[in-house]
Parts: C-alpha cells; sequence; structure tokens
C-alpha cells in the first residue's frame, strides 16, 4: 500500500512538470517550418549600410555555403529578407557571378565544398536598413554516382530534389564612418571598389585562426588619371612614367598611429610582385585607430616616405606619407580602406564614406587603363557633386 501511494506522487510529479514544460511535444523529427537542407549558411560578418555614390543604400556582405552531405547542392536562388520581405535576390546568370564556389563548378557544391554567395543589397536613400536580415535558399539535391559524378535525385527519397528554406539571420550593423579623402587632386580612379562585382578586394575571403574574414570588402585601389586620361605616359616599367607615384598621402581622420611597416622596396610597374609574404603583402603601410573600433589602413607606400611613428597622433588632412608601388602591387596606387582591427589580414572590411567629391563619370575599359591607353570614360552617371557617399567601382572622382 505505502509503496503505491509513492508511486502515485512520483506519477503525479511527471505529469505536472510535463504539463509546466510547453516545449514538450508530440512525437516529431523536425518541426513544420524546419528542412532538411544538406548545406550550412552563415554571414561571414554582419553587414553595414552605407551610401554609395550611385544614390543608393548598401549592404554588401557575404554568405559561406558549405555542403557536408554526400550530394551535389546546386543554389538556385538566394534572396535577402527582412522579416520575411525580400529585398533583394540572386538567380540564374547574376547569381553564378556573384558566387565564387571553391570546389565544384559555378553554383553547384560538390559534397564536402564550400562557396561564397557575395550579396549586394541597395536600397533606395531615403529607407531605412533593417535591423536583420535573413537569407532564403533556394537549392536542388543530386546524387554522387559511382563515378562521383551528379546523377538524378530520385522522387523515391524521402526529402525532395528541390527544397527553400530560410536562415543565416544577422543583425545589421553600425553605419559607415565619415572621412575626409586621402588624397587631393583630379580624375582619381576607384579601382577594386565595391559593391555589385567580385573584385580582388571584394573576393579576397580568407580565413584566419579557424575564422572567415573579408578584410577588404570596401577596400579601393586609387589611381590617377593624367590630362590626357593615361594611367601611365612612358616605359610601362619606369615609375617615372606614372606622373601621380610619389603623390601625398593624408591622413583620413584624427587618430592615433599603432600599425606600421617601411622595409618594402618599390616593385617594377607592369611586373608580378616578388617576395611577397603575410608581413609584407601590403608594402609599406600605416594603419591608424580612429576610434570606436574602426582602423583605416593606407598600404603600399613609397619607400622612405613615412612621416610618422608607432604611437603618433595624427590630424585629419596631416601627410603621414607617399604613394608608392610595394608590396602586393603591379603599378603605383594607394590602397585604402576601413577594418574592424589593427591587422590588415585579421580584420573584416567596414564601409566609410568622403565628406565631399566631384564624379565626373566612371571608367567602362579597365583593360585599356591598365595598357596605358586613353581611359574610356562613360559621363552619364555619377557625375556631378557627392556628399558623405562611397565612391563605387572604377567611379573617376576629383577631391578638393
Amino acid at each position: 500500500m505505502f509503496r503505491e501511494i509513492v508511486l502515485r506522487k512520483v506519477w503525479a510529479a511527471v505529469v505536472g512538470a510535463c504539463l509546466a514544460t510547453p516545449q514538450i511535444a508530440d512525437a516529431q523529427t523536425l518541426k513544420p517550418d524546419e528542412v532538411l537542407s544538406s548545406i550550412e549558411v552563415r554571414a561571414v560578418s554582419e553587414p553595414n549600410p552605407v551610401a554609395g555614390a550611385d544614390g543608393k543604400i548598401h549592404l554588401a556582405y557575404e554568405l559561406a555555403v558549405g555542403n557536408p552531405s554526400k550530394l551535389f547542392v546546386t543554389l538556385d536562388k538566394v534572396e535577402a529578407l527582412d522579416n520575411g520581405r525580400a529585398l533583394n535576390f540572386l538567380e540564374g546568370d547574376r547569381l553564378q557571378a556573384m558566387t565564387t564556389n571553391y570546389s565544384g563548378e559555378k553554383t553547384r557544391i560538390s559534397p564536402g565544398g564550400t562557396a561564397i554567395v557575395f550579396m549586394d543589397v541597395a536600397l533606395d536613400a531615403a529607407s531605412r536598413p533593417p535591423a536583420t536580415v535573413s537569407a532564403r535558399i533556394t537549392a536542388t539535391r543530386e546524387l554522387a554516382g559511382a563515378d562521383g559524378k551528379p546523377a538524378p535525385f530520385p522522387a523515391s527519397e524521402p526529402v525532395p530534389a528541390t527544397f527553400s528554406f530560410v536562415g543565416a539571420e544577422t543583425v545589421v550593423g553600425k553605419t559607415a564612418i565619415v572621412l575626409v579623402p586621402p588624397s587631393r587632386g583630379r580624375r582619381w580612379v576607384a579601382v577594386n571598389g565595391c559593391c555589385d562585382s567580385i573584385t580582388s578586394h571584394r573576393g579576397a575571403v580568407m580565413a584566419v585562426d579557424g575564422r572567415l574574414l573579408v578584410p577588404e570588402r570596401f577596400a579601393i585601389d586609387w589611381v590617377q588619371l593624367d590630362a590626357s586620361g593615361r594611367v601611365f605616359s612612358g616605359a610601362p616599367s619606369e615609375l617615372a612614367s606614372f606622373a601621380y607615384y610619389g603623390t601625398p598621402v593624408r591622413a583620413a581622420a584624427d587618430g592615433l598611429v599603432v600599425n606600421l611597416y617601411d622595409q618594402a622596396p618599390d616593385q617594377v610597374p607592369n611586373a608580378p610582385a616578388k617576395n611577397i609574404n603575410p608581413e609584407n603583402i601590403a608594402g609599406n603601410m600605416v594603419v591608424i585607430d580612429m576610434a570606436d573600433g574602426r582602423f583605416a589602413l593606407y598600404a603600399h607606400l613609397k619607400p622612405g616616405s613615412l612621416k610618422v611613428k608607432l604611437g603618433d597622433r595624427v590630424r585629419t588632412g596631416d601627410v603621414i606619407a607617399e604613394l608608392g608601388n610595394t608590396g602586393n602591387s603591379t603599378a603605383p596606387h594607394l590602397h585604402f580602406h576601413v577594418m574592424d582591427g589593427p591587422s590588415p589580414l585579421d580584420a573584416n572590411g567596414l564601409p566609410y564614406v568622403f565628406t565631399r567629391f566631384e564624379g565626373s563619370g566612371f571608367v567602362t575599359d579597365d583593360d585599356a587603363v591598365e595598357s596605358g591607353e586613353p581611359a574610356k570614360i562613360d559621363v552619364r552617371r555619377f557625375v556631378g557633386p557627392h556628399e558623405r557617399e562611397l565612391p563605387l567601382n572604377d567611379e573617376v572622382v576629383d577631391f578638393e
């Protein structure tokens, strides 16, 4: 009798606990809104809104897509969402153009493979950036045949071949810092700039200590056209052929010098860079801490031109060095970007805008510029004064 009473009390306690625990549910393997996706998707880092010279607010960020399955998975469509509302999408040729696949072909990811999808959500200037963004992924599975090649996914499988799910939610970070231009003069070209294509900067996704990083997300290589529209006139291998070589480089904001390098010789223009390693890849450089977790990198500076040392405080507009051709560089230019740490490699890129600049079009043929031919400039876009905006890829601008 005593044992029966005890058991009844225990059973009553168990039932009461179950009734009081809302997460207990009927037997199931997945909730109705959960999908066996075969792939893992996450944002490399939070997007940060920036006003572009096209009058749009840009959210430039990356989605890392991993395939831990034994199947081939092809990305069909990638949408950026704000609380379920589609902001923009990539599919077809555009999705292929904005995807880097490290194992497979185009948007088909091999078993165990990885791809990066480069997102550029362009919003109207008057709109307010969302607090968070997520992604709706539509993809198609294929079997891996005995020969290791893709094979049709049979209808007899317990999951469908084509599927869709929402994930990779991330908060939207702080807005861009306002800076003065790091140089002065006319006809500067924003080479390898942001945001709607995979340039050598945007595409530079790297891993440091097991973390994916995109330090050059908003980086620009600044070169200057002469009065005839050429980057150089004369022997392409001579630094003297580049009239802007040695141009003063100026601090874009007040700050503290926290990192620098000044041991790299100039490279020979229009020839492969030599003796590059992680220490000297940025050439002679200066990193300035501008506070609030933002650091400015000035790279590829002229040998012996640095006018600052570690621990120096600089003021906006101070000359800190001269433009050169050191490090991983094939022609004189100023590499400039903002990042969330003092290391040019161990950081994520952050956006910035310039106080003011004058737009005069954009270059339509990079190959002609690199070969010393006069630049072909489309004067139908980006022309006129700009305030608190980021010059976009291949834009030609004048700085005061």
